[in-house]
């Protein structure tokens, strides 16, 4: 603890320094109780200017019991005054707990000693943005309350602590956190985060999926100014990595041949003879992703086809920051840069996946594509398989014991995302009608309406729009 004042004399002003050592000394420590499932709490002793137990610390919480793996090594960055290292190690977890304010590591001590559990955890002084700090290598589960400070808190706090608890804004905590965890050895660690993207955009979880993590929100809720978000990060099946072949006919035929068990994929330098909806040819060439996806169909039961191949595109237009025409249009600037194509067959009882992106733009048959360089720059399509992998493993990947995505999530994740064209103007046409669409069905279908009738669109070869 000495080191820690210490740091902090080197690193504050003298006002700052007196503003600490008065809230420590004039102000008496809390004694709270913080429920840990519903039933059973522990006590816990709250020093002055070390954050306390709220509700973004429940949702931490209750985001943790989502993840149903087999205990281990948990470490917790930022443990305040211990309560999620203290009701995770009462779970059965031995856990390394940081802080960077050496009350709260105290805090964290004196606690454990209190609920029993001091015997498994490790309170250690550091956290993100400290010199020569690193996370263990062999962490399974890493969490972390994220920075933010709450308006309330305000001027409630001691310097250390404000520094402690209000977000990096050049960067984002979150930003930083992520260049660490690309380091971590060990490919199935999880991280769960409370992030809260309103206090800064830079903390978005899309982030972390355009460095080549899969997320799922776990738990989200509306608290004061902030919408607070759990959210699981993993590598896409953990770690494991696609087969890659330098030219093939169809990546969809490839995929046929892929093991059975697994985060499967494959991706192809050239693709010759690609496909679209209804037996279309795909152009492509060197350069551009041509990719696929094998899925056992056990793990996709609870998805109506439409509504995976919606949310599918969903997720990689929302990482990519593109639109989204339905059903499987990948669309920049009013122009197709790539799409998105499911097939299924009874015989080896999987989905495949195959998703086409443009590099450069081009011109076929009279009609532009665009390409991702004219959006993302000039990077290669081993970079660009990387976030659409994420994306998809977002929605798929069962590797991680974590509770599924749901259905009605990604309905409403791919309504916002149809509604980036839907909603600027376009003119939309079924058959001979002018209609207006006005949401998407459970099953992926679109909801329209006309002058004189409800319509639900099923069939894309009689739905057009115009920009």
């Amino acid at each position: 603890m000495d080191k820690g004042f210490r740091d902090l004399g080197e690193k504050m002003g003298f006002d700052e320094i007196s503003r600490e050592v008065e809230y420590s000394s004039l102000t008496e420590s809390g004694v709270q109780n913080f429920n840990i499932n519903g039933v059973d709490s522990i006590k816990l002793t709250v020093p002055p200017t070390v954050y306390p137990p709220r509700r973004d610390t429940e949702l931490l919480l209750q985001g943790l019991n989502c993840v149903k793996m087999q205990t281990g090594h948990l470490v917790e960055i930022g443990c305040g005054s211990g309560a999620i290292s203290i009701a995770m190690a009462l779970a059965g977890w031995n856990v390394t707990a940081f802080d960077v304010n050496p009350l709260a590591v105290v805090a964290t001590i004196g606690n454990s000693k209190v609920a029993g559990v001091d015997n498994c955890i490790t309170v250690e002084e550091g956290g993100v943005g400290e010199e020569n700090w690193k996370l263990p290598v062999d962490a399974d589960l890493i969490v972390w309350n994220l920075p933010y400070l709450a308006p309330d808190l305000e001027n409630m706090l001691g310097p250390m602590e404000e520094a402690a608890m209000t977000d990096e804004m050049n960067l984002g905590w979150s930003e930083k956190l992520l260049h660490i965890a690309n380091e971590v050895i060990k490919k199935d660690t999880i991280f769960v985060l409370l992030m809260s993207s309103d206090s800064n955009p830079k903390n978005s979880p899309l982030s972390w999926t355009k460095k080549g993590w899969a997320r799922r929100t776990l738990v989200a809720e509306r608290v004061g100014d902030d919408t607070l978000e759990v959210v699981a990060f993993w590598r896409p099946g953990f770690g494991s990595e696609p087969e890659y072949t330098e030219v093939t006919k169809s990546t969809m035929d490839e995929a046929r041949k892929l093991p059975k068990n697994g985060w499967q994929r494959i991706r192809s330098k050239e693709q010759i003879s690609g496909r679209g909806r209804r037996g279309a040819n795909w152009h492509s060439k060197q350069g551009d992703l041509t990719a696929s996806w094998c899925i056992e169909l056990d793990e996709i039961n609870r998805w109506p086809p439409g509504m995976l191949q919606v949310s599918i595109g969903a997720s990689i237009s929302e990482a990519l920051g593109i639109e989204l025409k339905w059903p499987n249009d990948l669309i920049f600037q009013q122009k197709k840069c790539g799409g998105i194509l499911l097939e299924s067959s009874s015989s080896d009882g999987r989905i495949r996946i195959g998703v086409g992106l443009n590099k450069d733009a081009r011109e076929i048959e009279g009609v532009t594509y665009a390409g991702w360089e004219d959006y993302f720059g000039d990077i290669s399509a081993k970079d660009m398989f990387q976030i659409v992998d994420a994306s998809i493993a977002s929605i798929l990947d069962s590797s991680p014991p974590i509770e599924k995505s749901r259905n009605v999530l990604w309905q409403q994740k791919s309504w916002i995302q149809l509604s980036r064209i839907l909603s600027r103007g376009v003119t939309a046409q079924y058959g001979e009608q002018t209609v207006n669409v006005v949401g998407i069905s459970n099953t992926g279908e679109l909801k329209a309406v006309s002058v004189t009738s409800k319509h639900d669109i099923q069939d894309v070869g009689e739905f057009f729009i115009t920009f």
